[in-house]
């Protein structure tokens, strides 16, 4: 049952109307009318029990139904509040402006805003849904702090956070996240708030309004997780045969893994891995290894020495080239390149301008003499290989999804390729990046500095030409997309009508950016096309 936290007579409240304190409110508007009420609170102010952020309850209790409804509460000085700020609804809630400091021992929001001026500090923070809002214009210190969404901080944050629905937790100190040792939401939060994996938010929210806690007593991190895991298995290690480390959040791979010389079976799935270290190679009694979804970029030179691996997944990752020394794994039956680059392509890279794309057909694939099935699907080759394969029991070996728009019959027998779906492959990559979640407004405009910096938009554009040109000629497939995701982004940018000029400016860029970025290209159809298309939106 939601508990209604009860209103403090004792406390010297004022009234106001919103129309009389709408000038003084820094939170995001709400509808709200001239008469609704707004309560408001002077000086140093504690409130030693719940403060509820719900209509008609608590604090914003009415006795007359049809009166005007208090539609916030306005803390002119700093707040501490000994229970929980909590609100229950979703969608919706009175909002809560503090021009100081708030302490309070939980805070757990839903569709309610707040805004603090100064620092907050709780014990655990949750944010259930992203209809509400939180800015901070301090510090902001908890020890668990779990959302859905990110929020503004200006000053720093020291948590273990939560962001994300799929995310890890990341331990924040002075604002610096530690990337390379992530927790699981099992090794921070109690297991009545966690399934599969994640933090369930409204779990969270409703122990923290029943006072009852949502983190461990001590955060077990992936890495020390891993360490315990093991800790029996090294006693022994010659004796371990397969391990998973699927879905840890990896950045990089625990030493003591390498420790497991005999292991045959390794399973790094969905972590966040970039790249793997050349002790790799010491795992030389490998059969299977398993990298599907990590964004890696490449694989080490050592990987040539895993002479007994039969089975190499590198779906959904982000490799544009395949070492030389590839051809030592002379056992290699099973490999599997489908969707390089996966859908994170840059944030596995680290910015547009440093992405790089696997346009050649890697060719030490066709040395491997016992492959069997090769698999590639959703790689932007361009090239097929120039020699044979030198296997005779290839049995599968396809290229789908590609740039690829010519294949030699004598030379290429062995391979399956869409060469017809090469201009509609082209085109897909304008609809997966060039879209309003890539080009959002701070990707490209620095508030504070009143600056726009279209480096990186412009590095996008030039990838998407190289992708194109000439693939896709007569370009129909691709200008519809660009004029298509156009009209998005502009809408997107300027969605409450004040923001024109950021449109104008960041389409304006593109235009002229064609002027250089066409020189290879002279005469071609896609430049025309794509100029008339920017031009439309700036200005």
């Amino acid at each position: 049952m939601k508990k209604k936290p009860s209103p403090s007579s004792d406390l010297p409240f004022e009234t106001f109307t919103w129309a009389q304190v709408r000038d003084e409110v820094k939170v995001p508007g709400n509808g709200e009318e001239d008469s609704d009420r707004v309560l408001v609170l002077t000086g140093s102010v504690v409130i030693p029990h719940d403060l509820g952020l719900d209509f008609r309850q608590g604090l914003f209790a009415q006795d007359d139904e049809d009166a005007p409804p208090f539609t916030g509460l306005i803390v002119r000085g700093d707040l501490t509040v000994e229970g929980c700020v909590l609100n229950w609804e979703n969608d919706f809630g009175p909002f809560l402006q503090v021009h100081g400091n708030l302490v309070a021992k939980r805070i757990a929001m839903g569709g309610a805003r707040l805004h603090v001026t100064g620092d907050v500090t709780t014990e655990d923070l949750v944010a259930v849904y992203n209809h509400g809002s939180v800015f901070v214009g301090g510090n902001l210190k908890a020890r668990t702090l779990a959302s859905h969404y990110a929020f503004t901080v200006v000053g720093a944050v020291d948590a273990h956070r939560y962001l994300g629905q799929d995310s890890k937790v990341f331990a924040v100190a002075g604002g610096v996240e530690d990337v390379r040792d992530p927790y699981d939401a099992k090794g921070v939060f109690v297991p009545a708030v966690v399934a599969d994996g994640r933090v369930d938010l409204d779990k969270a929210r409703a122990r923290l309004a029943a006072g009852k806690p949502i983190a461990r007593d001590a955060f077990t991190s992936i890495r020390e997780a891993f360490r315990q895991l093991v800790a029996k298995k090294l006693a022994e290690p010659d004796k371990v045969k397969s391990l998973s480390l699927e879905d840890k959040g990896l950045t990089s791979l625990p030493e003591e893994l390498f420790l497991f010389r005999k292991l045959e079976k390794l399973n790094l799935r969905r972590n966040n891995l970039r790249a793997l270290p050349e002790a790799l190679g010491q795992l030389t009694e490998l059969r299977e290894l398993d990298l599907r979804g990590n964004g890696l970029l490449e694989l080490p030179e050592s990987v040539g020495s895993l002479t007994k691996l039969r089975v190499l997944d590198l779906e959904a990752n982000c490799l544009w080239r395949l070492p030389e020394s590839l051809s030592g794994c002379v056992e290699l039956r099973r490999v599997n390149l489908v969707n390089n680059p996966y859908a994170s392509v840059r944030r596995a890279f680290g910015s547009w301008r440093q992405v790089q794309l696997m346009f050649d057909f890697p060719e030490v694939l066709t040395r491997l003499p016992k492959l069997e099935v090769l698999t590639f699907e959703g790689t932007p080759l361009r090239t097929l290989p120039a020699r044979r394969f030198d296997s005779a029991t290839l049995s599968q070996a396809t290229v789908l999804r590609s740039l690829v728009t010519q294949v030699d019959p004598a030379l290429h027998a062995q391979l399956q390729v869409d060469v017809e779906r090469s201009r509609e492959s082209a085109a897909a990559y304008v609809g997966y990046w060039f879209r309003p979640e890539t080009l959002r407004l701070e990707s490209f405009y620095d508030a504070k500095a009143d600056r726009h910096d279209f480096a990186e938009v412009l590095a996008l554009l030039a990838l998407l030409l190289r992708i194109t040109i000439p693939v896709a000629a007569p370009y129909e497939e691709t200008l519809e997309k660009f004029r298509a995701r156009s009209q998005e982004i502009a809408r997107h940018l300027d969605w409450d009508g004040d923001k024109p000029r950021h449109v104008h400016a960041l389409f304006g860029a593109l235009r002229d950016a064609l002027g250089p970025l066409g020189e290879p290209y002279p005469g071609d159809a896609l430049i025309a096309g794509l100029r008339d298309v920017f031009a439309a939106h700036a200005g």
